[in-house]
């Protein structure tokens, strides 16, 4: 039986367990690509969503529903700080705040338009963990600076350092990658 999101977020909240298993599986596979761009780690993965599970069954009753987008929305974010606080708890989250000066050459930009998303990925969940945190907060999840600091409890100048950093590590792994051959 398939409901509404909005039955389905009261069914939930009265403790249905077939609703919950509904949320759940409606939104897991997002949630795990998510969760594996932040984690790099399957068990940690699937450590954050249920922890996410935990929190969006807790506080579902206090979720303003604004359309259709609002609740993935809301699990999203949950699950973002999830990862983030997971990362923080095992000690897993770094920041590098060596400023180093590094170009980039166009002719190595134009290496992102021949790859395809795999790969972009894949060299997204080498970087160290604090490079690839702030990158996926910035560009795949939009979030501001301060935001990001906000969240990471950072100044905003180690977002930033971080952001470019990350940058330049896959501007050099595509550089690499093409002079080798293995795009």
């Amino acid at each position: 039986m398939i409901l509404n999101e909005e039955k389905l977020i009261e069914q939930c909240i009265r403790n249905n367990r077939h609703a919950q298993e509904s949320l759940y599986n409606q939104f897991y596979s997002e949630l795990y690509l998510i969760a594996m761009r932040y984690l790099s780690d399957h068990h940690e993965a699937e450590d954050a969503i249920i922890l996410c599970f935990t929190k969006v069954y807790k506080k579902l009753n206090t979720f303003q529903y604004n359309g259709k987008a609002s609740l993935g929305k809301w699990i999203r974010t949950i699950l973002i700080h999830e990862a983030i606080r997971l990362l923080q708890k095992r000690k897993k989250l770094h920041f590098s705040e060596n400023l180093i000066q590094i170009s980039i050459q166009n002719e190595e930009a134009n290496g992102l338009q021949q790859m395809q998303a795999a790969d972009i990925q894949r060299m997204i969940e080498r970087l160290p963990s604090g490079y690839r945190t702030v990158f996926n907060l910035h560009v795949v999840e939009g979030y501001t600076h301060r935001e990001i600091a906000d969240m990471l409890q950072v100044s905003e100048s180690t977002s930033k350092t971080q952001l470019k950093k990350a940058r330049t590590s896959l501007m050099n792994t595509i550089k690499k990658e093409q002079q080798y051959g293995t795009l």
